[in-house]
């Protein structure tokens, strides 16, 4: 199948048992296969001692040749069973693990698992750490496919094979089954007192290590700020006290593991010394042949011997079970962020935004806006000024839908947000934010995420306005790509700030969206470097809706509204030289940036009550 396919309908479950349905059924046909495999395998080895009975028997008799032309036969049938269809049903088996289970399954499962979470709120990826994140989705696909394997491989086979046994012995002697069957009791019993407590360490240790995953990855992903406060300082402790704690929950768990393979080892021991005296009695009271005696050890000794190795399994069955627990916390997570059932796609003409008297607070925090209420005109470009935590990006957010509002509605040229999918929406949005971050692909390839269709004309036009190419062709990375074709490193990581700026700034030019905001857009720019782009920006945003976010209040001078922001509320709104005669709090932010400078040279020392932002 392909496993980049659409996943099966529905959510995960957040049940374990449905959550292992819901990504195992459509693998129903290899696992049917396996479980006939594994059954044809276990007979296969129950049949082996059964043969070597055989052989003793017909070693034993005294007249050869006569022996000979009696017993070639079952010999011969056996050895076609054992050595013809055995390491068929073998090579069968292996080639479903390897060929199809191991890679094919667990890269499917791994697919559906990223298709979901990739789809969460933004804030679900605000609240996890993406190491953690990007761990469980790829250790829960292997755990879970592993515990289906082991579970085929293991736990049937031995009930096959202890089946299969307990009718072999019964056929030679009732009695011989006794110690067996004693086992099979004494084994369930060991299961039950040791498995809960594996379960429960099993789990500790698995939290342990997503946490010390998640205190490296946090190292790794903050290592400037490591390398500039000493790693001594930030992240020592940090990482140490992660790696101690999974010493010691992985400590504990070994130690279970330990004392439950000792006392299997002591009930294996009983095993095989239980029946090799009850076959001994029973041969010297002629109760039974040789041929039983030379059966029943070998049977029982590869019980015994399946035991042990059943047991690992069933640890590792209960470790991993405890990983796909960990996974299921982020794969079947409740999606708070989608689509209205009855979701289309939205359809902009004019660019008209509304914000009407909506509602929204943080979780956890008083409420940011209340029956806050803005429109912007088709065409029109706002500025959004205000103290940190004002809600300038926050109002950005939410006309995005990264997060939803509680109460009123945002209409985009009449529609509202929330009856329109989410990805027609940000599809017709530009946006370039203060976080320059980049995909950790090629230049081109993070350029043409604006448009991935886009014409090499496009593309050079959209380079050529945000003044990459001015740097584009000096680009070489660690493997000899150049240009378009050299890689941006980890979020942009082999790229200056301002040259993120610049290719962010080419990807938005691309897209050419009806809509266009932006959030500090060339706040990494130095000032002959903005003033170029800026030029560009203004060709870029006409004829659309503009909202700009900028500290830098030169920058917002141009804009036909600004809008002040205090609190969640609009204190003042205005162009700039009405803004700036009012006296208020944009006049005193300017002043701060600008020493006291007025527009036209002059300075200013008073500052007049805000006037009512609707005059």
């Amino acid at each position: 199948m392909d496993i980049a396919a659409s996943p099966p309908p529905g959510t995960p479950p957040a049940t374990l048992l449905a959550f292992y349905r819901y990504f195992l059924a459509e693998h129903k046909r290899i696992l049917g296969w396996l479980f006939l495999c594994g059954f044809g395998v276990a007979c296969a080895d129950a049949l082996v001692s059964v043969f070597v009975g055989k052989v003793v028997a017909f070693v034993g008799q005294t007249d050869r040749w006569k022996a000979w032309h009696e017993y070639w036969p079952t010999l011969l049938a056996f050895l076609i069973a054992i050595g013809i269809a055995r390491p068929l049903l073998i090579y069968f088996d292996l080639r479903l693990r390897n060929a199809y289970l191991a890679p094919g399954v667990t890269s499917r499962i791994r697919w559906v698992s990223h298709w979901h979470v990739v789809r969460q709120s933004w804030q679900f990826f605000q609240g996890d750490f993406p190491g953690r994140l990007a761990h469980r989705v790829m250790h829960t696909a292997g755990s879970l496919r592993e515990t289906a394997e082991a579970a085929i491989r293991a736990v049937w086979y031995l009930a096959m094979y202890g089946g299969a046994c307990i009718f072999l012995l019964g056929e030679a002697d009732w009695r011989l089954t006794l110690p067996l069957l004693c086992w099979f009791a004494g084994y369930i019993a060991l299961l039950g007192w040791f498995v809960p407590r594996l379960k429960t360490r099993a789990e500790g240790s698995s939290q342990a290590y997503s946490d010390l995953m998640a205190a490296i990855v946090d190292c790794y992903s903050n290592i400037l700020t490591v390398k500039l406060f000493s790693y001594e300082a930030t992240d020592k402790d940090h990482v140490r006290n992660a790696l101690l704690s999974h010493d010691d929950a992985q400590l504990r768990h070994a130690q279970m593991i330990t004392r439950f393979m000792t006392a299997l080892t002591l009930l294996n021991t009983v095993l095989l010394t239980g029946t090799g005296a009850i076959a001994v009695a029973l041969w010297v009271n002629a109760a039974i042949e040789a041929e039983a005696v030379a059966m029943a050890l070998p049977l029982v000794w590869q019980a015994a011997s399946t035991g042990g190795w059943v047991a690992w399994e069933v640890s590792g069955i209960f470790q991993n079970l405890a990983d796909v627990k960990q996974g299921m916390a982020s794969i079947a997570a409740p999606n708070t962020m989608v689509d209205a059932p009855d979701a289309r796609p939205l359809d902009i003409k004019a660019g008209a935004i509304e914000f009407d008297g909506i509602d929204f607070g943080y979780s956890g925090e008083r409420p940011l806006f209340a029956g806050f209420s803005l429109a912007i005109a088709p065409g029109e470009r706002v500025g959004l000024v205000g103290r940190s935590g004002a809600g300038k990006s926050t109002l950005v957010s939410l006309l995005l839908r990264l997060y939803d509002i509680k109460g009123g509605a945002i209409r985009v040229d009449g529609q509202d947000i929330r009856a329109a999918s989410m990805d027609s929406l940000r599809s017709r949005i530009g946006v370039v934010t203060q976080d320059t971050a980049l995909l950790h692909r090629s230049i081109g390839d993070n350029i043409l995420c604006g448009k991935p269709d886009a014409s090499r004309d496009e593309l050079v036009r959209a380079l050529g306005q945000s003044r990459v190419s001015e740097f584009i062709d000096g680009l070489l990375d660690e493997e000899g790509r150049a240009g378009l074709e050299a890689s941006a490193g980890e979020r942009g990581a082999k790229l200056s700030g301002g040259q993120r700026q610049r290719i962010v700034l080419a990807r938005v030019l691309l897209k050419n969206a009806p809509i266009l905001v932006l959030d500090e857009a060339t706040a990494a720019l130095d000032s002959e470097a903005e003033h170029a782009i800026q030029e560009q920006l203004d060709t870029l945003m006409t004829g659309k809706t503009v909202i700009t976010i900028a500290h830098r209040l030169s920058t917002l001078a141009r804009m036909d509204r600004i809008v002040v922001l205090d609190g969640g509320r609009i204190v003042e709104q205005g162009s700039h030289d009405r803004l700036i005669a009012l006296g208020g709090l944009y006049a005193s932010l300017w002043r701060h940036q600008t020493g006291g400078r007025l527009p036209g040279g002059e300075h200013s020392s008073f500052v007049r009550p805000p006037e009512d932002p609707s005059h």
